[in-house]
């Protein structure tokens, strides 16, 4: 028998295999991700006010015969996802890139209330106690204080921001964040409404940590500003993994509320 026939191995790297760049697929990853979660199932707490198509009846004759309009053919529909990580603002027609933070919680000991603490929470053992170290004991959840999330890059690189003395973030024309300004520079602040400002003397803007908060609240009001005619214009649905934190669900309900969303639902994340 004649030997089979055996199909070479392409090799683009001239008899070396090559390393696999993993980055595009990372990064269709992270577009995945938040699409997968915005079509789980939700279990809503809300009410849900249903209304009848007209002319709908028992009759042939008084049949509807035509397909009813559907009651959110306008609507925004905007959903904020929350994960232990992540933080992602969806609509009906698509996503917005996420914000990946990370989580810093803040303790004062109830014995000492000079004794304050700042721990990073580890995403991947969020149940890991914080101790004190005084007594040697974990800290009690109703010693927390603070949750602070600072937004990262997808390498975990904490981005920083220029500050207002009065804890403002600052962004330029197009809504982003600013690191550095220059005297006769224009730049806005995210609150609401924006508020410009020329720069004048540069050294008056603080350089620090870019709250998730402050970024999530930039990003809600521009999705206000551009779709401030739909029906929903107020209207927000917040959406959470069982483990994020109450209180962190309570800081971002604050932060659409100050962003000009003061109609919000509580959903759940299912498995």
């Amino acid at each position: 028998m004649g030997q089979m026939s055996r199909k070479p191995m392409i090799d683009g790297g001239g008899g070396h295999g090559g390393d696999i760049d993993l980055k595009p697929f990372i990064n269709f990853l992270v577009v995945l991700i938040p699409v997968l979660m915005l079509s789980a199932e939700f279990a809503s707490i809300a009410i849900i006010n249903l209304k009848l198509p007209e002319g709908r009846g028992s009759q042939t004759n008084t049949a509807v015969k035509q397909q009813p309009k559907d009651d959110d053919e306008d609507k925004l529909l905007l959903t904020m996802i929350i994960t232990d990580s992540v933080v992602t603002l969806g609509a009906k027609n698509g996503f917005l890139p996420s914000v990946f933070y990370k989580e810093f919680h803040r303790y004062v000991s109830k014995s000492d209330r000079n004794l304050e603490i700042t721990s990073e929470l580890d995403p991947s053992d969020p149940k890991k106690p914080v101790m004190n170290p005084k007594t040697n004991k974990p800290f009690d959840v109703s010693e927390r204080q603070d949750i602070m999330l600072y937004v990262c890059d997808e390498s975990r690189n904490v981005i920083n921001c220029l500050y207002t003395k009065d804890n403002n973030m600052l962004t330029n024309a197009d809504g982003a964040p600013i690191q550095k300004a220059n005297s006769g520079d224009t730049v806005f602040t995210a609150t609401n409404p924006r508020r410009q400002i020329v720069v004048s003397n540069p050294g008056e803007y603080t350089l620090r940590p870019l709250s998730a908060y402050d970024e999530m609240k930039n990003k809600l009001l521009k999705i206000g500003e551009r779709y401030k005619e739909a029906p929903d214009a107020q209207d927000i649905i917040l959406a959470a993994e069982n483990q994020v934190a109450y209180d962190k669900i309570v800081q971002l309900m604050d932060t659409a509320r100050d962003a000009g969303f003061p109609n919000i639902s509580i959903a759940k994340l299912r498995g």
